[in-house]
């Protein structure tokens, strides 16, 4: 055997190689120690993708004591609302576009409440946002999977991308409340920016997923009953169901649900409120 030869055998035995470990880590990759990724997995689901801070409000470096004191904050719903004004308004020497939902001086507070988190620049008396997000939606999405997370103690992942559905595979949280699947479509726009081709979405991916409990949640404090729970039923009657799991009814307050499996609900009462509203009588109907 000349050299060659011998190494031409040493660089198909070396290929041969790396694709064995090519194959083994694709294997590992799929492995996961997140309770819902093996849940989908199980289903038949495989995660593509989830968690993506692309589009976050914060920086992907952002201390865990700063993130926690950003959760804080997005508890309030005026700070919410105030955050929103923030991105369509992301810079400027006038704070006015930012007090439509706030005084001037909650405002300047929480300048500098983000200005400390690193996420908000102020200098020479103006404002400038650090991160340009296109909305506010990836960021209202983190904080309800950190509801989830912290106050329910639930796993949870947010921004998802799933593999084998035939609907659509974006599903903004997921998470698993005493042992069964949730899935969470966020709105953060007010119900007169709520199409039906947005409920009839939401619809789809149910049929797709077949969660346990699903929840539509919009982060307003108007009445759903004007708009979201008649597109609701309009929406299952599209999809041909009949008239006794289409029927809307009210839970609570402005918490409604269909056969107590599907929701629809407002934030007037905190996101944490409601939520707990659907899940306490999901749990004691099913």
């Amino acid at each position: 055997m000349d050299r060659f030869e011998f190494l031409e055998r040493r660089i198909n035995e070396l290929t041969g190689r790396i694709g064995a470990l090519e194959r083994n880590l694709e294997a590992l990759s799929r492995l996961s120690d997140h309770p819902v990724e093996n849940l989908l997995w199980q289903n038949g689901f495989p995660v593509m993708s989830h968690g993506s801070g692309e589009q976050i409000l914060f920086p992907p470096a952002i201390l865990a004591s700063s993130l926690s004191r950003l959760y804080r904050m997005m508890k309030r719903y005026s700070f919410r609302l105030f955050i929103r004004d923030l991105i369509k308004f992301p810079e400027g020497n006038d704070l006015g576009p930012l007090t439509r939902y706030c005084s001037p001086r909650t405002t300047r507070s929480y300048l500098d409440t983000l200005a400390a988190l690193g996420i908000v620049c102020l200098a020479d008396g103006g404002y400038r946002l650090e991160r340009m997000v296109p909305s506010f939606g990836p960021t209202l999405e983190w904080y309800v999977c950190e509801v989830l997370r912290r106050e329910f103690l639930a796993p949870a992942i947010f921004n998802v991308k799933l593999e084998n559905t035939r609907l659509g595979g974006d599903y903004d949280v997921l998470s698993i409340v005493a042992g069964r699947l949730v899935y969470l479509e966020v709105k953060s726009s007010p119900p007169r920016g709520v199409e039906h081709r947005a409920v009839e979405a939401f619809l789809a991916r149910l049929e797709d997923l077949r969660p346990s409990i699903a929840v539509l949640l919009v982060d307003t404090q108007l009445r759903m009953s004007d708009k979201l729970v008649p597109l609701l039923a309009a929406g299952l009657e599209r999809a041909g169901k009949p008239a006794s799991d289409r029927a809307v009814q009210r839970v609570a307050d402005e918490v409604f649900h269909v056969r107590h499996r599907i929701y629809v609900t407002n934030s007037r009462k905190g996101i944490y409120s409601n939520l707990r509203t659907c899940f306490r009588d999901s749990l004691r109907r099913q």
